[in-house]
């Protein structure tokens, strides 16, 4: 039988899990978190990936998830240092939201697994079947999903 109290623990649970997860502490992580919104907006996002340059493409023929995202992007690739991989940079040509910056991580996150991979690994649907819609299991769940944007739980 469904508690609603402990539903509505769950629910204040995940919100504040949530504001954790975007707060940011000057001067700790990275550069960006010293920023203004619109220089932090304006930064490249880079992946390495453990594949030859020439495998990474450029313009129409770049990974799906980067192409999708077509002219709103600029898109640099270049050698890693040390000679591991290569470096795929990306960022908006113009100012983005916080959302688009979310879209724009995910698609190199889910480029880099297709050019090292050749496929996108997903949690979803779990080969268990579903999670227990308990408290703990909807803010996992929660938690799994805004996951998506930052890369991070």
């Amino acid at each position: 039988m469904p508690n609603p109290l402990l539903d509505r623990a769950a629910d204040l649970g995940g919100t504040l899990l949530g504001r954790l997860q975007g707060l940011r502490l000057p001067g700790v992580g990275t550069a960006s978190a010293k920023d203004d919104p619109v220089t932090a907006a304006r930064r490249w996002r880079v992946v390495t990936v453990l594949v030859p340059a020439d495998r990474v493409g450029s313009g129409e023929d770049l990974p799906a998830p980067l192409a999708a995202l077509g002219t709103l992007i600029e898109v640099r690739v270049t050698p890693a240092p040390g000679d591991k991989g290569t470096e795929v940079a990306a960022r908006y040509r113009a100012d983005s939201s916080e959302e688009e910056i979310g879209r724009l991580r995910a698609a190199l996150r889910t480029a880099k697994q297709l050019l090292e991979v050749g496929e996108v690994l997903r949690m979803d649907p779990r080969p268990h079947g579903e999670r227990a819609q308990t408290p703990a299991g909807r803010l996992l769940d929660g938690v799994v999903a805004d996951a998506k944007k930052e890369g991070v739980l």
